[in-house]
């Protein structure tokens, strides 16, 4: 499922826009009709009927993978969204934040905060609820609101009265940091490690000898950090006692055979 925005960037450059920029520069654009920048491509697909691992399968180029789709409701008569898939199910988690560009009115005016959209943040659960699993799999939810909303029920009209604009969001699908299947770290690791053993056989063998200053500065401080316990030194203080109590009864004995 490799699309061509991989293929028409440059060499270097990746899909990282913000969230003001994913609402107002491809999500009015999808619900408006108009087509995306020709080295964006942003597929509509229906996520409720995809695994997450489907739509990010192993070995992807990306760590994370944007789509378009339409919510779709849990009831026939309600505005509750649906969030089941065949695995499983989407969670939402915390509340809706809105996004919000900052427009001048004037000039010379103070810039003020107008809200175009809303993002939500939704985590997978495999299984039914409310017994399902936690995955680490997140999706960013975004939709339009406020004014990012009103260019797009102006373009509908009885003539064209197409889906509606509130049903398109704009998803951000990833795998959490951390995950041991997310992370692809450990190969290099254990790559970096090797090319070190192999510096330090070859400097050896080369006769190069290396000082660790930072080992020796530990050593330094763990024997300052322990000092003689209180009983070595009550220990050592009672000997001391007792060898001046067996002298001086041994030098009051000579005394008194002197005397006698």
């Amino acid at each position: 499922m490799e699309t061509t925005a991989a293929k028409k960037l440059p060499p270097g450059f990746r899909f990282r826009p913000t969230d003001e920029e994913l609402v107002v520069h491809y999500l009015r654009r999808r619900a408006l009709g108009s087509p995306l920048p020709p080295a964006v491509d942003i597929p509509d697909v229906r996520l409720l009927a995809h695994d997450p691992s489907d739509l990010l399968p192993p070995g992807w180029s990306e760590q994370e993978r944007y789509f378009f789709t339409c919510k779709e409701a849990k009831y026939v008569k309600g505005r509750r969204a649906n969030r089941a898939t065949g695995a499983g199910y989407w969670k939402a988690t915390g509340k809706e934040k809105p996004v919000a560009v900052s427009v001048a009115a004037a000039p010379r005016s103070q810039a003020a905060a107008v809200v175009v959209g809303m993002k939500r943040s939704l985590v997978f659960y495999r299984g039914k609820p409310p017994t399902g699993k936690k995955t680490d799999w997140v999706m960013h939810e975004y939709r339009l609101a406020g004014a990012g909303l009103a260019p797009c029920r102006r373009a509908a009209t009885a003539d064209h009265p197409a889906r509606p604009a509130e049903g398109w969001v704009l998803c951000r699908v990833f795998r959490k940091k951390g995950s041991a299947a997310a992370s692809t770290a450990s190969p290099t690791a254990d790559a970096d490690d090797d090319d070190a053993t192999t510096e330090r056989a070859d400097d050896a063998a080369a006769g190069v000898r290396f000082i660790d200053f930072f080992a020796r500065a530990d050593a330094r401080r763990r024997r300052a950090a322990s000092p003689v316990s209180s009983s070595c030194v009550t220990d050592a203080s009672a000997e001391h006692c007792r060898e001046q109590e067996t002298t001086s009864r041994n030098g009051g004995a000579a005394a008194g055979d002197a005397s006698d």
